[in-house]
């Protein structure tokens, strides 16, 4: 039973990597050190829905707001229009006062380039047209099925690394980033960004 699905995830592979047709948001790399690295975001437009949970990325809370935007670019706005897909899938946490406190969160896709100019406006209340100006960050990425937990992780983990490298990091919110489909298996990507004081 171990040989054949063995097999079968060695089969599949070249398939369930990070689907190289997807748009991503644009950055520059600025610097890179041993576990993270330093990295530029350009103003861009994203669709953004706000919510939030105990548990920011295992929850019903996750499922309706990616399903809010993916409603979006299916077609539910005001348009009709299906727009592609892109990646990542970010969210950005302000975390609850303590362990049993709720965290506000907003989920968000990156418009395509071709949308950038003039976004699509949603037709539903809960989804929103975001518009970002230029920020840097400091990201570490790691892979895996990721839970709220191994996010928390590695931002702790981040934090206490970056700061101890010099930077002056926004501490009380950060972003955590998603590359992969759900059916993806192996080498997903999973990141936190701490963004860094103007």
């Amino acid at each position: 039973m171990y040989s054949k699905l063995l097999t079968l995830v060695l089969l599949t592979a070249p398939i369930l990597a990070e689907d190289p047709t997807l748009e991503v948001a644009p950055y520059s790399v600025i610097d890179t050190k041993e576990t993270y690295e330093v990295r530029d975001y350009p103003a861009t437009k994203w669709v953004s829905t706000y919510n939030y949970a105990m548990n920011v990325h295992d929850g019903e809370a996750s499922r309706d707001s990616f399903y809010r935007l993916f409603d979006y670019i299916d077609g539910d706005n005001m348009e009709g229009t299906k727009i592609d897909m892109t990646s990542p899938v970010t969210t950005f946490i302000k975390p609850g006062a303590g362990p049993n406190c709720e965290s506000e969160f907003t989920m968000s896709f990156y418009i395509p380039g071709i949308y950038q100019e003039s976004p699509i406006t949603p037709k539903s209340d809960d989804v929103y047209i975001e518009e970002r100006d230029e920020f840097m960050v400091v990201a570490t990425q790691f892979s895996g099925f990721a839970t709220s937990d191994d996010y928390i992780k590695a931002a702790a983990a981040l934090y206490e690394q970056a700061t101890a490298d010099g930077f002056n990091l926004i501490a009380d919110t950060y972003y955590t980033a998603g590359y992969d489909a759900p059916y993806t298996i192996i080498n997903r990507r999973n990141e936190v960004w701490f963004k860094i004081r103007a």
